[in-house]
């Protein structure tokens, strides 16, 4: 598990308070720069604040390799945390904010997948959060618990994010090259048993009730509401979030679940996209999901 996900050291609290005073200040307007820029790979609410990027412009959401990423307008009007970023001696490739409005999550995915082949990880320092916001693994959430830096191994493992509580929850995200500094960290990564919640299982008897739920969502949109296509799929894209989904078969993803659901010539296109971001979350090459990603093409 640590390989994955892990805490790396404690923060000093009030030092947290300071940076979310800075975030939250009215002369910020942070307010105003929340965007949405990938509705694709997840439900609504999913919003993000740059911070290091490679061109500094705050509306660049590129996300490629930089090795030497630059201050947004959004940072330079936030001292305590722009000296955090370059005087902390991390090789950080880019950083933001993320934030997750209440009931927001992620479709499972990977990240860096296409990126240069090199030693990296992704930091999370949450700012502002509650014990209703994870991380997903397959079959485990894990709570980023505040005054901690967490790391997270994004390409290694599948994963998602979710707030189900009821406030939105803000993490600072960094994503950093492993340098000295960063290697350290790693020798004395650590877990507590207290954030780990591992999840129930996905029953048959719950995947019928669902998918009929979804069949039923698709057969209104047929008649008109476009919008019920989406609320179908995101009723079983969901299920990452919160069940184990490894109970009801080996290897069984929620883009099976939406195969399934899309099985019917009306809904070809759907299909079709879904089986791409497939190969783009499990890719032909990767040797653990290579088989299953062929066999789901051929259905």
């Amino acid at each position: 598990m640590l390989e994955n996900i892990s805490q790396l050291k404690a923060v000093d609290k009030q030092w947290l308070d300071q940076i979310v005073q800075e975030i939250t200040a009215p002369a910020v307007q942070l307010e105003s720069l929340w965007r949405e820029p990938y509705p694709e790979y997840g439900s609504a609410g999913l919003k993000v604040a740059t911070l290091l990027n490679p061109t500094g412009e705050q509306e660049n959401f590129d996300y490629r390799d930089c090795r030497n990423p630059q201050v947004t307008p959004l940072l330079q009007k936030l001292p305590a945390l722009q000296k955090f970023l370059l005087e902390g001696k991390l090789d950080v490739m880019g950083s933001r904010l993320l934030r997750l409005d209440p009931g927001t999550f992620l479709h499972e995915h990977r990240d860096f997948v296409y990126l240069e082949p090199v030693p990296r990880y992704r930091l999370h320092l949450p700012l502002i959060t509650n014990d209703q916001a994870f991380i997903t693994s397959p079959g485990l959430n894990v709570h980023f618990e505040r005054g901690y830096l967490w790391k997270l191994n994004p390409k290694q493992t599948v994963h998602s994010a979710c707030n189900f509580g009821s406030a939105p929850r803000i993490h600072l995200m960094l994503d950093c090259y492993v340098n000295d500094t960063l290697a350290a960290m790693l020798k004395e990564q650590f877990l507590d048993e207290r954030n780990k919640h591992i999840l129930p299982p996905f029953t048959a008897a719950i995947k019928a009730q669902l998918m009929q739920e979804a069949k039923n969502l698709l057969a209104e949109s047929t008649r008109g509401n476009a919008s019920l296509v989406t609320a179908a799929e995101e009723l079983l894209l969901k299920t990452f979030c919160l069940y184990d989904l490894r109970a009801a078969g080996p290897g069984l993803t929620t883009y099976d679940l939406l195969f399934e659901l899309f099985d019917s010539p009306v809904f070809a296109e759907r299909t079709s996209y879904w089986k791409e971001r497939l190969l783009e979350v499990y890719p032909p090459l990767d040797p653990v999901k290579k088989e299953e990603g062929e066999l789901a093409l051929q259905r």
